[in-house]
């Protein structure tokens, strides 16, 4: 009788352990840029929202608000190890509302997540009202991390058999005076945004803005960003391309009759990380327009 609990336990311990194991692989699932990359996005964009707004009937964002909104956001993205592993946070380009779990626990797409955090952002009474600028936040993160290319496509990113095992992309540094001389840009394309754009149209735009990207050829080569993020059919995963996850590396891969070579923190790599950095802080300034709208015309 010893024996056989002796081995029962052993058998729980061993189950127990893989569980956990399975857990720290899943929980890096679909990763967004690093907190102190979320910080430098939302403040840069917060910054330069308040000026392209200045003198308008659109409301400024306070220095509390913009200490909420960083919160919520770095707090979405530093979810502890089981929330992560049960929720990967994938953008969905395939159609129609089908089943987003996989063996009815793990969450697999980010869209109703980003769904739930949207429609509390827009809720005017009660206790609610105290979080919005918080659960906008939530808002920008998954905004925020379909500029990643891995994301979008999407790519399962945790291959523990594979090294690296993330994606080289959402490590990539981001140029803090490139993305500051951006904002100040951007104003026209914010006042562009369009009346009655809701938060799901945005998720859209942005994700679709991401995918346009990759179809665009790398510099003057003949192939295009799909050479390190290969598409799949809509609703199953993608693939690295011929390039690899080799994105800000020294690459080779075939391009037309010929092949394509990058080298080590190539400048190519730095435009279009650029490119994608920039995608996100209009992201996130749209999204913030879209809440300050909705105060806006609730203060008349």
């Amino acid at each position: 009788m010893a024996r056989v609990s002796a081995t029962r336990v052993g058998r729980k311990a061993r189950v127990g352990r893989c569980a956990v194991l399975v857990l720290m692989i899943l929980a890096g699932a679909a990763r967004a840029y690093p907190e102190e990359t979320l910080q430098t996005l939302t403040f840069t964009a917060a910054k330069a929202f308040n000026r392209c707004v200045e003198g308008t009937g659109t409301p400024r964002l306070s220095a509390l608000q913009v200490r909420n909104l960083v919160l919520g956001n770095v707090a979405e993205g530093e979810a502890g190890v089981l929330r992560r592993a049960t929720r990967w946070g994938y953008y969905d380009r395939a159609e129609g509302e089908e089943d987003r779990r996989w063996l009815w626990l793990v969450s697999t797409r980010l869209h109703d997540r980003f769904e739930d955090r949207a429609a509390k952002v827009l809720m005017q009474d009660g206790v609610r009202a105290t979080l919005r600028y918080e659960d906008l936040g939530s808002v920008l993160y998954y905004l925020q991390r379909v500029t990643i290319p891995a994301n979008v496509v999407p790519i399962f990113h945790p291959r523990p058999w594979r090294w690296p095992s993330g994606d080289r992309f959402t490590d990539y540094p981001i140029d803090e005076a490139r993305l500051s001389e951006a904002g100040e840009q951007l104003c026209e394309a914010l006042g562009e945004t369009p009346e009655g754009l809701t938060f799901d149209a945005l998720l859209e735009e942005t994700a679709g803005a991401t995918l346009d990207a990759l179809r665009q050829p790398i510099a003057d080569m003949q192939s295009p960003w799909y050479a390190f993020w290969e598409l799949g059919e809509p609703g199953r995963f993608g693939r690295y391309g011929e390039a690899g996850n080799r994105f800000g590396r020294a690459t080779s891969f075939p391009c037309g009759t010929d092949r394509c070579q990058l080298l080590d923190d190539d400048p190519i790599y730095a435009t279009f990380a650029a490119a994608q950095h920039r995608l996100a802080l209009l992201a996130t300034m749209r999204g913030i327009l879209l809440l300050q709208r909705d105060r806006g015309g609730a203060a008349q």
